[in-house]
Order: structure tokens, then C-alpha cells, then sequence
């Protein structure tokens, strides 16, 4: 186990993720590491591992919160949370079971620690939205299915475990699993930043450039015609990991992410089209000319750019054409009959 906890070490010193997720993630690797040894050696040793592994749980639940959380710093009762499971799991393993302050211990790890546990699930689900990119929505997906299989699978092998050897046994690989899977999570994150939502900073001579990368790919290929386009895509197409290509639509472009920049061009081409006078084609049809997959985005997305449906829209580009029109001709008419008196 000596590799885990030198990684551990090597994730608080080194790396490009958020510092409070590396703070966590060398926490978290050595409670784990502490919790499967209290497995294998027995003693003191046993015993002493055992009160800094059962805290695990509450560290790794900080670790999660960093994981889909942005933010420099956690919010201040969230440290606190795991502190407690991890003192209460200590004092439960220090002191007398049967005594009132080792229940009083116990029963405070065991809600705290479930609190920890349920949390960590649903932690991915937090600020996930429509606009994340495909990579971070499977990371997500495998975390929860993951730690899901984990969880239930150490719950149902407890229940059947008919002696203290195979108690520990299944402890133990649940831990051994739960560590891999931590460190797993951290490399990725390390891999894959998320972006911070916060106040929005200005763009780089990298994000610039890239910026014109992504003009050049709207005006040379159109892409914005392509009704299942996603950021991974155009990631591909550049050769650019995602985080940067949305960074670089946000920073340097200025569109809260890449479905609003898409849809911004594909919303000016349905303008252009719903304007002109000649126009047949019905508004699905339009939707379809314009790289939407369906009449429900494009409208959706119709009234969030422009604040009006693309009906109404057309109706009242083509009053107005009217009215032109007939000013137009009024102004002729009247030209035309003033020109026999000029005479």
C-alpha cells in the first residue's frame, strides 16, 4: 500500500486541479490506506490504523465535493461534517463499546457517516446541466454507478458475511475499490478541469487564437448546420481537449457555453430566412435548413435569442416589409403625380 500513499502525497503537492482537491485526495488515500490495513495486521497496530481509516468516508465525500465543485474554497460547516465522522469513528474504536460515551461516539459516526455517505452520491448531480461536455457527463455517470455498486455491494456482503474473517475481507476490498476509485476520479479531474463558475476572466493570447480557430470552422465548414453536433466534435476537430474549447468560447467569444454559441449562429441563419418576403418553406422546415434536430430546441432557442417565437417573428419581418412596400409606392405615386405640374 506504500504506492497509494505516495501518490497521495504527490496529489497535494503537484498538479493542476483546484487545492482543496488535492488536500482531500492525500486526506482521503491515507484514511483509506489506514482502514485496509486495520484489516490485514491485528493488534495494537490493527487498532491504531482503525481509528485514522474510519474516517474515510467523510473525507472521501470532501473529495467529491471538489470533484464537481469549482469553488477555491468549501464552505466552512463541510470540513466540519467530516470531522466529526472521523472523531466520532476514532473515539468509537478507542473507547469502551459498552460504556455511554463509546454509544454516545457510535451513534454520532453512524449518522454522520451516513450523512457522508449519502451526500457523496449526490454530489455529481450538482450544477450538471444540458451544457456540460459528453466527457464530463460520463465521468459522472461512472462515478455514480460506481460508488452505487460499491456501496450496495458492501452492504449485501456484510449482511452475509458469517464470521469476522470475511467481515474484514469484504471491508476490505470495498476500501481497496473505493481508493482506486478515488484516485481514478482526482487523475481524471486533473485531466479534465472544470471550469469555475464564476465571474468570467479575461481571455488569453491562447484563448484568442483558439477563439479564431473556431470562427474559421463556423465560416469554412458550417458546422453549426449539423443538428447532433457536439463540443467533443469540434474538440476533435481541433485537436484541443474540451475544457479549453469552452473556455475559449466563453472567455474569448463570450457565450456562456457551446450550445449558446452554436445555436447563435444557427438562430441567424433562421432570421435571414424568416425576413425574407419569398420565403416558403414552414418554420419545421426552416428549423431543419438551420441544424435543428427538432421543432421544440429551435423554438426554445428562437425565443431565448431573439424574444419572440419564430412565428411571430415572421409575421411581423413580413408586416413590415409591407408597410415598406407600400410606402415605397405611395412615395412613387405621388412622385408620378406631381410631375405633370411641374411641366
Amino acid at each position: 500500500m506504500a504506492w497509494a500513499t505516495t501518490f497521495g502525497g504527490a496529489i497535494a503537492a503537484t498538479g493542476k486541479g483546484p487545492g482543496r482537491l488535492r488536500t482531500w485526495a492525500a486526506i482521503a488515500t491515507v484514511s483509506f490506506v489506514c482502514y485496509i490495513l486495520a484489516r490485514i495486521v491485528d493488534g495494537r497496530a490493527a487498532a491504531a490504523f482503525s481509528v485514522v481509516g474510519v474516517g474515510a468516508c467523510g473525507w472521501a465525500w470532501l473529495v467529491a465535493r471538489a470533484l464537481f465543485d469549482p469553488a477555491e474554497r468549501d464552505v466552512r460547516w463541510a470540513p466540519v461534517v467530516a470531522l466529526v465522522v472521523a472523531v466520532s469513528g476514532g473515539l468509537s474504536e478507542l473507547l469502551p463499546a459498552g460504556g455511554m460515551a463509546g454509544r454516545v461516539a457510535g451513534n454520532i459516526y453512524a449518522l454522520s457517516g451516513s450523512a457522508a455517505l449519502l451526500l457523496t452520491f449526490v454530489e455529481p448531480f450538482q450544477r450538471y446541466g444540458r451544457d456540460l461536455p459528453a466527457v464530463e457527463k460520463r465521468f459522472r455517470f461512472a462515478f455514480v454507478a460506481v460508488y452505487a455498486v460499491l456501496v450496495a455491494a458492501s452492504v449485501l456482503g456484510l449482511r452475509a458475511a458469517s464470521d469476522a474473517a470475511q467481515d474484514d475481507l469484504i471491508k476490505g476490498a470495498c476500501a481497496v475499490v473505493g481508493l482506486i476509485a478515488v484516485l481514478a476520479a482526482v487523475w481524471f479531474r486533473q485531466a479534465q478541469p472544470l471550469a469555475a463558475r464564476t465571474v468570467r476572466r479575461a481571455p488569453t493570447e491562447d484563448d484568442a487564437r483558439l477563439a479564431e480557430r473556431l470562427r474559421r470552422l463556423l465560416a469554412d465548414e458550417a458546422i453549426d448546420l449539423r443538428p447532433e453536433l457536439k463540443i467533443a466534435d469540434v474538440a476533435a476537430r481541433l485537436g484541443e481537449p474540451e475544457y479549453r474549447v469552452s473556455q475559449g468560447i466563453s472567455t474569448a467569444l463570450g457565450f456562456a457555453n457551446f450550445n449558446r454559441w452554436i445555436n447563435h449562429h444557427r438562430i441567424a441563419r433562421a432570421k435571414a430566412l424568416l425576413a425574407r418576403p419569398d420565403e416558403r418553406r414552414s418554420i419545421l422546415e426552416i428549423a431543419f435548413a438551420c441544424g435543428f434536430a427538432s421543432l421544440g430546441p429551435f423554438n426554445r432557442a428562437f425565443r431565448d435569442e431573439v424574444g419572440a417565437t419564430p412565428r411571430a417573428y415572421r409575421t411581423a419581418m413580413r408586416e413590415s416589409a409591407h408597410i415598406d412596400r407600400a410606402a415605397a409606392a405611395s412615395t412613387v405615386s405621388s412622385s408620378g403625380a406631381r410631375t405633370p405640374g411641374a411641366r
